[in-house]
């Protein structure tokens, strides 16, 4: 994809990790001379570029407008990428969780995940699927209650696909990982929806993901099929799924999340 190209222009990130990552993986692809251009939002750390790459290429401000700045230089050594060097592990209960910069989860699990995962039993079976599986810990957690549960994963992040293929791995357990916008590359139908879905897009509030994953998902569970997820507490999706679920409840709620259950 890459062999005719001699310019690299990067959108720094909200995330400086993630940055790094992404960068020492984009430039170990390039030969030393190439040019790279970086832009990014002031409030993202974009000012820290020369310092997190000045031991591979020399960066200088070529213009900032409306928050923004604009840097540039060109390759002067050569990265070695490996990905290995870049997972963090995390536990829980006997549970290995592998986590890679920029997939949700990564410095830390997080806690909406945990209450979530605290829902499942061995009562689950049949077909589950997690939208938006990131590090894998939700299906890693509910396999080890649920260990007859068929979990299929799906993320639209490479990096999160990996993560997740790894802490499967990592745990011995089996799920199908797909590569998916939510469900748009899902041609079948389950038992359980779980998801953690991400209420931020970049550095904004963003609400869409997980009012598609309501909506869109009655035509991708069973009869009687159900959609656990999780949210904030201070987010009310009571309307929504009184319209769409013959039932539903709160699962489970703590000062700061709170855990949907619903039946079609």
């Amino acid at each position: 994809m890459i062999k005719n190209c001699n310019t690299i222009i990067y959108y720094w990130p909200k995330d400086k990790s993630e940055a790094k990552f992404q960068l020492m993986n984009i430039i170990s692809y390039f030969s030393i001379k190439t040019e790279i251009f970086i832009v990014g939002n002031n409030s993202s750390g974009v000012r820290s570029a020369p310092a997190i790459l000045k031991k591979w290429i020399k960066l200088d401000k070529v213009d900032n407008a409306k928050h923004s700045i604009l840097i540039s230089g060109f390759i002067q050594n050569k990265i070695v990428f490996m990905l290995e060097n870049f997972f963090k592990i995390h536990t829980w209960k006997n549970l290995i969780i592998k986590s890679l910069p920029g997939v949700f989860g990564h410095k830390k699990i997080d806690p909406g995940s945990k209450l979530l995962a605290s829902t499942f039993s061995n009562q689950i079976t049949g077909k589950v699927l997690d939208i938006g599986c990131g590090t894998g810990f939700l299906s890693a957690s509910l396999l080890y209650s649920s260990p007859n549960a068929i979990l299929t994963l799906v993320d639209n992040n490479i990096f999160a696909l990996k993560c997740s293929y790894s802490t499967l791995d990592s745990n011995k357990l089996k799920g199908e990982i797909i590569c998916s916008d939510l469900y748009s590359n899902i041609f079948k139908k389950f038992d359980l929806i779980i998801s953690n879905p991400p209420l931020h897009y970049d550095l904004k509030m963003n609400f869409n993901i997980i009012e598609k994953i309501i909506r869109c998902s009655i035509k991708y569970l069973k009869s009687k099929g159900e959609l656990r997820f999780v949210t904030n507490s201070c987010f009310n999706y009571d309307g929504l799924l009184k319209k769409i679920f013959k039932k539903y409840c709160v699962l489970k709620k703590t000062n700061r999340y709170k855990v949907y259950q619903a039946f079609l």
